[in-house]
């Protein structure tokens, strides 16, 4: 049945997800390209909005019968150019996942909410190259301090940002649907920052639902929180611990400022020690323009951690840093080494196959942009590109 649907174009994350983004609006789920609105075109948000106003609204109504016409939502354009490149989508991930979920097919109107997507505000310690003031509050400081002239509107993306921490209507309803949830997935900001979802954690346990619902996280691995290791994860099904390492050394710290690599790499192998039984661990690569030539030189660490499983995201926003944008020389050479090593050679391939497809959206300027943007935030932070990553400004001659 499930490779029915994932040989077709139809997505259940419509019949059964929801996603709370960093500014609390909603989503079908964190590729969507665009918030849930209601019948006037406004978008739906956390404090006003409860869970059956979001799965009922026309934006999921709208999506669920394009699905079942055989449409492609052009909303949901992030899986359809990872899959063109041969790539495991995240529509067809949710398939593999569906019967753990209870969701085995669709039909019209029948909605079973058994995911949620908990990104309880942009609060982070980290300021990523890749991230944006969306998604974390980190850069929201440091473009009030690039633009004066918008310090206004950096400081009122804090503000909203940190919903989770005002009254909301999604917080105080949650407990009704918590029966029914199966699946948690906890982002950020950086979620083992942020206490509210050890809170809606812990009325799991309190409630006798913890023991059927599987939790994973995308955490930055700055943080070691001991109390839930011992007193709240041993209750869930299942606790997926998913690192954001992009890089290694001087290149990660660079990349995922002010993270220092030996604290990072200090906490994957505690994780890995704590004796958390239902622990399963991951690295999570979100491949860019940063790393996508050094991602061979990563491989030997993942190696040493023993994940459970290595995943390669593709950065599709900010667009500058979208590997398909870089012009076919850089992406030749980049293959070339990449096809020179001689580990991990199935994720070595998923990066090459990406890198290789054309470009959905051609970025207009796009080298002009990628140099301004890189430079004007070494400026900020007193770095340099050229001496992080000399191989690459070699190809890519962000500094001359």
């Amino acid at each position: 049945m499930v490779e029915k649907y994932i040989k077709s174009n139809i997505c259940h994350l419509p019949w059964t997800s929801l996603e709370t983004t960093p500014l609390g609006y909603y989503r079908p789920c964190c590729l969507y390209k665009e918030e849930i609105k209601d019948n006037n075109g406004e978008k739906l948000n956390v404090h006003t909005h409860t869970v059956d106003d979001v799965m009922n609204s026309v934006t999921m109504t709208e999506l669920r019968k394009q699905f079942l016409n055989g449409e492609k939502p052009t909303g949901c354009e992030s899986c359809w150019k990872e899959e063109e490149s041969g790539k495991v989508s995240k529509r067809m991930h949710m398939w593999y996942k569906a019967g753990g979920l209870g969701q085995v097919h669709v039909e019209k109107n029948i909605v079973n909410l058994r995911f949620i997507d908990l990104k309880l505000g942009n609060i982070c310690n980290l300021k990523c190259r890749i991230c944006s003031p969306h998604s974390s509050s980190q850069w929201s400081n440091e473009m009030a301090k690039l633009q004066p002239y918008d310090k206004k509107k950096w400081t009122a993306y804090n503000k909203q940002g940190a919903w989770p921490r005002q009254k909301n209507t999604f917080l105080k309803h949650i407990e009704g649907v918590l029966e029914y949830v199966r699946f948690f997935e906890i982002t950020g900001g950086e979620p083992l920052m942020i206490q509210e979802q050890f809170d809606v954690l812990q009325k799991c346990i309190d409630k006798g639902y913890a023991k059927n619902i599987e939790v994973h996280y995308n955490t930055n691995g700055t943080h070691y929180p001991e109390y839930a290791v011992k007193e709240i994860w041993p209750h869930f099904k299942r606790i997926e611990m998913a690192f954001s390492i992009d890089d290694i050394k001087e290149r990660f710290e660079y990349q995922r400022h002010p993270a220092k690599w030996e604290v990072v790499n200090e906490n994957i192998l505690k994780f890995k020690n704590s004796n958390l039984k239902n622990l399963s661990t991951q690295i999570c690569t979100t491949i860019n323009t940063f790393n996508v030539m050094y991602i061979d030189e990563l491989a030997p660490f993942v190696n040493n951690w023993n994940p459970d499983y290595w995943y390669i995201n593709i950065l599709h926003n900010p667009i500058e840093f979208d590997v398909q944008q870089l012009p076919l020389t850089c992406k030749n050479e980049i293959t070339n080494k990449l096809n020179n090593s001689n580990i991990r050679k199935e994720e070595m391939n998923t990066v090459i196959k990406y890198l290789s497809r054309p470009p959905i959206h051609i970025m207009e300027n796009w080298y002009e942009n990628l140099k301004n943007k890189v430079k004007e935030i070494d400026k900020a932070r007193k770095e340099n590109f050229e001496e992080v990553f000399p191989l690459l400004n070699k190809v890519l001659k962000v500094y001359e």
